[in-house]
């Protein structure tokens, strides 16, 4: 699975890319759809997802509490597609952050992050559902990965979940390989590939 990351000045989402995320993973089809959009200007990651989802879980506010218990859409960046070690991005409906870096379930580590504002999370409600944008600062990734420049190829899925949901639900972007659920699977994330940066 590959994607192209565009680049941009300013994102303008009407005219970004969308993934769907059509793996189900464990459970059957179920009436929760998602997809997202990515993009990039030379200094920073600018990620938008929504789902449609009816009865939307949301209750946590805590640094550290687990997010994927609600409703949750979740973005796994590693900087470089022949690294391991990845950045699990993970954001309730009322924009709670839930952060880990590391290479396997295991061995992660939570990221506590002084003024989460950096990231300028954004959620919001559709209609059918709701949805969340944010920004993740080049900055930021370098203080994990010094040498990213957006300019080699990285990985990542896109997820959509919600252990405690009204509707149990399990969705990625990039097919899952495993029999029971876990989205912290390296191996099962796509490519993407940086539009160079124009001047």
């Amino acid at each position: 699975m590959q994607h192209f990351v565009p680049y941009v000045t300013t994102p303008d989402w009407d005219h970004v890319p969308a993934v769907t995320l059509e793996h189900t993973g464990w459970l059957p089809t179920c009436p929760i759809s998602a997809q997202a959009q990515i993009c990039h200007d030379g200094n920073n990651l600018y990620i938008r997802q929504e789902a449609k989802e009816e009865n939307i879980r949301a209750t946590l506010t805590g640094a550290l509490e687990q997010v994927c218990n609600d409703s949750c859409l979740e973005f796994f960046f590693a900087p470089f597609a022949n690294d391991d070690r990845y950045l699990n991005f993970e954001v309730n409906p009322l924009g709670t952050l839930y952060l880990g870096f590391g290479k396997e379930r295991s061995t992660r580590v939570r990221q506590l992050v002084a003024d989460t504002s950096i990231f300028h999370i954004q959620p919001f409600s559709t209609e059918h559902g709701w949805g969340v944008t944010y920004t993740i600062p080049g900055d930021f990734i370098r203080m994990y990965a010094p040498e990213f420049d957006f300019t080699a190829p990285a990985a990542g899925n896109f997820y959509k979940c919600g252990d405690m949901t009204k509707v149990r639900h399990y969705l990625s972007w990039s097919m899952l390989t495993c029999e029971l659920p876990d989205y912290h699977r390296r191996q099962d994330f796509g490519v993407l590939n940086f539009e160079p940066i124009t001047e």
